[in-house]
């Protein structure tokens, strides 16, 4: 059996790339315009968002994992095309490539989905594959604790009831020349969630593996992993990351990559799974400050915020959404767990945008559990019509400064005001022509741009369940007196307070201030809070499931 290399695998402190941060919070600020600005430029509000948007680039989540395994005996490699069979030992000495040619000769150009049909294009991919009923290999994801390794790193934030199971997909070789363009993996099922690549050790140079744009994610050389430099002992390399990734495998310059390829689905283990007790702080403390903020939709609302990977859903009317709010991905789980630490209720959603009008102060979207006609007309007389009669509720987003249509006030369906806290996607799904995706085409699901919905209560309710007061809307003045600075408070309803105070000093003018939350020790106590709340959660799960 292959024994894990920890030093390898281990991705306990994750850290992205200076460069990845930046294109995240690029895409956060920057990357719709449908996410309006919401505040003034320069007021505390619009601070208080920016350091939120901040806070999720901060603390980023892994999309991506790899590792090393050293070789043994039981890793060999059994293969059979009508009379022709053969097998490879990876132990001991390098596989020879004679070896590796006769494996080719059983096996088939590989071809990949390029809209609603499969393609044979060796300019966009060159390379071999093998299906798995050719094939059988000793290597176990299970035993050999790969896949609880990427588990550990991919479900970082999900709950302990969510688990992943590993199907054997395909056996594919890359030889002197051989390349796969950008692409995304087939999505073939509802919980389909990631992918994991095993390079098996052959000698060979090039084949690296680049996830996301240009490898702005990352570059697996797994060239470079198959032998321990020292004792010269075959290792298996390894890689998993999100399957909705763009990840392509750059050419071959010398010898045979191999690979083995899993498909990941989420499903539910039979015990709850045992995973270290995960906090997030920064997140959650920059979320709990941005919705205390009074003039924070203070009648209640929708915050709203664009999920930053894909999920695969049915490209037909009809498809519920019930599957996506069991497992999400990365900061999309993060910011779900926690708005429900926060005792918000929050849920997954299609959205669907009108183009706003050219002088209005509001976008027009359109949200539902259920996915619709992609062929909606925009510009139909019905339209709202349409979507009243498929249930989908219609949104109206918060922009600064606000401004409104008054003869459409009349015309309108009841309305919901939300604010996007990161950029909603314009369209629900991707047009099939212009995606690429690895290995066979499939007509059942493709990938989709969903928006993650938190329903905000009225300021007044907003901290009930919490026990938490309302915080008060005070206005401080300050007034120079003879070198001392007179503080004086105001109520909502402009009547001085009883409380004034003389602060050594100098200054002059009167500035508006957000109320303190807690004072002093108050991020302790928000901490102590939120591991209790996690383990009230995870204990809550454990007990519906038993």
């Amino acid at each position: 059996m292959a024994s894990q290399d920890s030093e390898d695998s281990s991705q306990e402190d994750y850290d992205a790339p200076e460069h990845v941060r930046q294109s995240i919070l690029d895409s956060i600020t920057h990357g719709s315009s449908t996410c309006c600005q919401a505040f003034e430029d320069g007021s505390q509000e619009q601070a208080t968002l920016e350091d939120l948007r901040q806070s999720i680039v901060d603390t980023i989540t892994p999309n991506y994992c790899h590792g090393g395994l050293l070789v043994d005996s039981s890793v060999s490699l059994f293969y059979k095309k009508g009379s022709s069979a053969g097998c490879l030992n990876f132990e001991g000495e390098p596989v020879k490539d004679e070896d590796i040619l006769k494996l080719i000769e059983v096996c088939e150009p590989a071809t990949f989905g390029r809209g609603n049909e499969d393609v044979l294009d060796e300019s966009y991919r060159k390379a071999w594959k093998l299906d798995v009923s050719q094939f059988a290999s000793q290597f176990d994801v299970v035993t050999s604790g790969v896949l609880d390794t990427v588990q550990e790193q991919l479900l970082l934030y999900e709950s302990s009831t969510k688990t992943l199971e590993a199907y054997l997909y395909k056996l594919n070789i890359y030889g002197p020349g051989s390349f796969f363009k950008p692409h995304v993996d087939t999505p073939r099922e509802a919980e389909m969630f990631a992918t994991l690549v095993i390079v098996l050790p052959t000698v060979h140079t090039g084949g690296n593996l680049l996830l996301g744009e240009n490898g702005s994610i990352a570059d697996f050389n797994s060239a470079e992993q198959m032998y321990e430099e020292e004792t010269e002992t075959p290792r298996i390399a390894w890689a998993a990351f999100y399957s909705d990734i763009d990840h392509e495998v750059l050419p071959v310059e010398a010898g045979y990559r191999i690979t083995l390829t899993y498909n990941l689905y989420i499903a539910s283990p039979a015990e709850p799974r045992s995973s270290p007790l995960r906090t997030f702080p920064e997140f959650t403390n920059a979320l709990e400050d941005f919705i205390k903020m009074p003039s924070l939709l203070p009648d209640g609302g929708l915050l709203g915020f664009g999920l930053m990977y894909k999920y695969p859903i049915e490209p037909h009317t009809g498809t519920k959404l019930t599957t996506f709010a069991g497992a999400l991905k990365g900061n999309d789980a993060l910011i779900r767990k926690a708005c429900k630490m926060l005792g918000l209720e929050v849920t997954v959603k299609v959205l669907y945008t009108q183009s706003p009008r050219w002088d209005s102060g509001y976008q027009d979207h359109w949200i539902s559990d259920v996915v619709q006609d992609e062929n909606f007309g925009w510009e139909e007389d019905g339209l709202r019509k349409r979507f009243r009669e498929a249930d989908m509720e219609r949104m109206i987003t918060v922009t600064a400064p606000p401004q409104k249509y008054p003869e459409e006030e009349s015309q309108v369906s009841p309305t919901v005001q939300a604010l996007w806290v990161t950029p909603p996607a314009r369209m629900v799904k991707h047009q099939l022509e212009l995606q690429a995706y690895g290995n066979e085409h499939s007509i059942t699901y493709m990938y989709g741009d969903l928006v993650l919905i938190a329903k905000l209560p009225p300021l007044k309710d907003r901290f009930k369940e919490s026990g938490e007061e309302e915080p008060p809307l005070e206005i401080v003045t300050e007034e120079e007196d003879g070198g001392k600075t007179l503080k004086r408070k105001l109520t909502e309803s402009g009547v001085d307070s009883d409380e004034d105070q003389l602060e050594e000093g100098s200054g002059s003018g009167s500035k508006a201030q957000l109320p303190s939350e807690g004072g002093k020790g108050s991020d302790g106590a928000r901490e102590h809070k939120q591991a209790r709340i996690c383990e009230e959660e995870d204990g809550s799960e454990d007990e519906k499931h038993k």
